[in-house]
């Protein structure tokens, strides 16, 4: 069981509730159409990290900049 500490978000920021039919749903705030659910919160927070490492490795194959993390955007 990993837990939120344990993956490197990059500075992203996470969004995770329970939904009406208690499934646990996370997202990444800056990235919206990076999703996912679990029936726990580290389960979706593991489906979350497989998402997000997906789709950065599809932005690097494309030759594109990931969008800039909101807090790495207040640090400048």
């Amino acid at each position: 069981m990993n837990r939120l500490k344990d993956y490197d978000w990059d500075g992203y920021t996470i969004n995770l509730y329970k939904d009406e039919q208690g499934d646990f749903l996370a997202h990444l705030v800056e990235l919206p159409n990076v999703s996912a659910f679990g029936d726990t919160p580290e389960e979706a927070l593991d489906e979350l990290y497989e998402a997000y490492e997906g789709m950065k490795e599809c932005y690097l194959a494309d030759g594109e900049s990931l969008p800039v993390a909101l807090s790495k955007l207040a640090v400048k």
